[in-house]
């Protein structure tokens, strides 16, 4: 059976959200372990999942793509550190890294994702001082110690070049214009988790993009043609539905 679907960039948001709160190495660290959910408007999504709590998705957000540029969000939310599944509104990222063991799980988003699979983050340079933000505070460590790190990444977010060149044309040069800040791109490794997982995950079809884009507020949508078995294709489309009009995130402030 196939089928074909439009997913706005927050309903996409959303049923990524519900495919990592469903992987096992997550379920695993909520029952005993730590969860680190990185701010990132997708992770807000993953946050609403795993908790089970809203929150106030529109500043889970340090850095942004805005109408203006590439912004910084000055009344973000700090990281959320999970507990054996429960919030520990004490702790932040930094306080845990040390922490950190095999079966511990990171989430963290991207902003961009090539052709290759490997995403891409962008950071401020506005700071010289700076040591890579979020990023720079666990991705080391994390990858010596077998912390697991999890990239849920929309294919909104995709490019048609390696964020590898990306990142290395923009290290080795100045940036003397930029549309709000001026920003370094880091390659992020990891597991990654865009709506092609997502459906696989939750419902075991194949997926294939086959467009993207939109006007009158579909802009940033991707379509998806699924495949699979009745049953499998039926479950997606019932998961597609229960998501549909999921409303869209307004910008931080």
């Amino acid at each position: 059976m196939k089928a074909q679907i439009v997913l706005t960039p927050s309903e996409s948001k959303r049923l990524i959200a519900k495919a990592v709160s469903q992987m096992e190495r997550v379920k695993n660290a909520m029952q005993k372990g730590i969860v680190v959910i990185c701010r990132g408007s997708t992770n807000a999504f993953l946050t609403e999942e795993l908790t089970g709590q809203k929150m106030n998705k529109r500043n889970f957000a340090l850095g942004y793509i805005g109408p203006k540029g590439l912004i910084v969000n000055l009344n973000n939310l700090k990281d959320i550190v999970l507990i054996d599944g429960k919030p520990n509104t004490d702790l932040a990222l930094a306080d845990v890294v040390k922490d950190l063991r095999t079966g511990d799980v990171v989430i963290k988003g991207a902003n961009a994702i090539g052709p290759d699979g490997i995403p891409g983050v962008l950071l401020s340079r506005r700071r010289p001082d700076t040591f890579g933000g979020t990023l720079g505070a666990f991705q080391t460590a994390a990858m010596a110690r077998g912390v697991e790190i999890i990239i849920p990444v929309g294919l909104e977010k995709s490019i048609p070049v390696s964020v590898l060149i990306g990142s290395k044309e923009i290290s080795s040069s100045k940036v003397e214009y930029a549309t709000g800040i001026a920003c370094g791109l880091v390659p992020v490794f990891g597991t990654v988790v865009t709506e092609v997982e997502a459906m696989r995950i939750l419902s075991g079809v194949e997926v294939i993009p086959i467009g993207a884009g939109g006007v009158g507020g579909a802009e940033g949508s991707v379509v998806l043609l699924l495949k699979g078995t009745n049953s499998e294709v039926k479950q997606a489309i019932r998961i597609i539905e229960e998501i549909r009009g999921e409303p869209q995130l307004p910008e931080p402030r």
